[in-house]
């Protein structure tokens, strides 16, 4: 026999909030990149000053690694360079990623050429080619606004998954009802 399961406590909460904090990503990219990287750099922060304090305790049980100690300090440096300059690093973020593709599609010109000394078709590997390039050229012209789409593109889904969420409880306990769980 079914047992009645209550649905529209903490699950019907929760695709409220996600509907609520997509919209608000939606809305306000900017500002919830800005408190996101903040949160982050609060987090990796934490986590930098633990694997220092690890690598003291390890040191002490007879552990002589160093690994610990040059990855927290260096995560705990990077976290408070990103709450000091949240903007500075999210700005950077799509040049970064400009180039990187860039870098990318260039990359693939050597693999084009062997294609075409063997008699290959061409078509294939100059979309690897000229696609990386000129979605790299996208983000480096257009690096605020790339950002901020992505930004909303995220906002969008996260959304979409709250409302997705809120009509799966809905169906499952109208199917709870019509078996009269309820």
């Amino acid at each position: 026999m079914l047992k009645r399961i209550d649905f529209w406590g903490p699950s019907l909460m929760e695709s409220i909030a996600l509907i609520l904090a997509g919209t608000l990503i939606l809305i306000e990219p900017a500002m919830t990149s800005l408190l996101m990287a903040n949160l982050l750099a609060l987090i990796g922060f934490a986590y930098g000053i633990y694997m220092i304090a690890r690598w003291f305790a390890d040191r002490k049980n007879g552990y002589e690694t160093i690994t610990d100690l040059l990855l927290g300090a260096l995560l705990s440096i990077v976290s408070i360079a990103v709450y000091l300059n949240p903007a500075w690093v999210l700005a950077s973020l799509p040049v970064i990623a400009g180039v990187g593709m860039i870098v990318n599609g260039i990359s693939k010109i050597a693999s084009a050429l062997q294609v075409k000394k063997y008699g290959g078709s061409l078509a294939g590997p100059i979309l690897a080619i000229v696609l990386p390039i000129l979605m790299g050229l996208f983000l480096l012209l257009f690096p605020v606004a790339s950002f901020e789409g992505f930004v909303m593109l995220a906002g969008t889904f996260i959304s979409m998954i709250g409302i997705l969420d809120l009509f799966s409880i809905i169906l499952i306990n109208r199917s709870l009802h019509e078996l009269q769980i309820f």
